[in-house]
């Protein structure tokens, strides 16, 4: 069964995770860059997913993705890139809280059958 969204679901739950979570699951890689960038790039899919699942996102949910998108976005001097940031930043703290809560928005894999689904009610 295909999970529709799957990159977005994976890059939230990345993001709601606590800050040591974080660089446990993302070891290896600069974490900060890891997680803007794989937030930044599901955001970028979510046409391209919609159209492959047939299943379109509500307007309220597409707002709010694009605004902890933009929330991630700053200069790459910015404090928020350094991984310390990741603790004590309250920008992190208001992204993850924020993925948090949008994580059960996003449709599941019984929603993709279900819009799959071509037998008459």
């Amino acid at each position: 069964m295909t999970i529709p969204f799957r990159l977005l679901r994976d890059a939230l739950i990345q993001l709601a995770l606590d800050p040591q979570q974080q660089r446990q699951v993302l070891a290896g890689t600069v974490v900060t860059d890891e997680l803007v960038l794989d937030l930044d790039n599901a955001v970028a899919s979510l046409e391209h997913e919609s159209q492959r699942t047939g299943i379109t996102l509500d307007e309220a949910l597409l707002s709010a993705l694009r605004e902890l998108n933009d929330l991630l976005g700053a200069q790459s001097s910015d404090e928020l890139w350094d991984d310390e940031s990741l603790d004590t930043h309250p920008t992190w703290a208001h992204a993850r809280q924020k993925a948090r809560e949008l994580l059960p928005q996003l449709p599941t894999a019984a929603d993709s059958a279900d819009s799959k689904d071509t037998t008459p009610a």
